[in-house]
């Protein structure tokens, strides 16, 4: 019930893609991508990517501000719903611990996905590749108002109240949303890891 000023919104809901969860006919490929939070205030961000060629579905999300005790059985459990092919987590702030650990969690449990992880750029500023990525995430369709989960309206707010003048008092959302569409603009600019026993993965 905030009121917050349009001038400077980067992502009016108005200016959002929408649909009603029905998704496209055909094969999609299916990519999580997740910036990692360890609670303190922060919201672990996850989007859940159905794509059908160019056209990018964000399907599910999880947005959670607990502790890893909190998030871990969440993420694990949304990625055996979902079945992405690849799940990739930022590595800053210790985000390949937790992918090493979820990719371990699920191949414990006989799930096997291209689990990896990848440092966020450092040549520019959070806010800059957020602008630089704006219009590549308008493209994006977003679940429509009336069929959005509590976490999921809980995402939205975060991306639509995000201003690129002033101060932003979170940008966990926006952030993974930049990261998604780095990684589909580079899907195959990953981090090879040799795990025991000589596997690339």
């Amino acid at each position: 019930n905030e009121p917050i000023e349009r001038e400077g919104l980067l992502f009016p809901e108005d200016e959002l893609l929408t649909y009603n969860g029905v998704l496209p006919d055909g094969d999609p490929e299916k990519v999580v991508v997740c910036d990692v939070a360890w609670g303190g205030g922060d919201s672990l961000s996850m989007p859940i990517v159905y794509k059908f060629g160019e056209d990018v579905y964000i399907h599910d999300v999880v947005f959670n501000k607990g502790d890893k005790s909190v998030t871990y059985p969440v993420v694990i459990g949304r990625i055996k719903q979902h079945l992405p092919h690849k799940a990739r987590f930022e590595a800053n702030n210790g985000g390949h611990e937790y992918a090493d650990n979820v990719d371990k969690a699920l191949r414990k449990d006989g799930v096997h996905i291209h689990v990896f992880s990848k440092k966020a750029p450092s040549s520019q500023s959070k806010l800059a590749r957020i602008v630089q990525f704006a219009p590549d995430i308008k493209r994006f369709y977003f679940l429509g108002t009336k069929y959005r989960s509590k976490e999921y309206r809980e995402f939205m707010r975060e991306v639509t109240t995000f201003v690129q003048t002033g101060k932003n008092p979170h940008d966990d959302a926006v952030d993974s949303l930049t990261q998604l569409s780095m990684f589909c603009e580079n899907p195959y600019t990953t981090v090879t890891r040799v795990t025991k026993g000589g596997r690339f993965r």
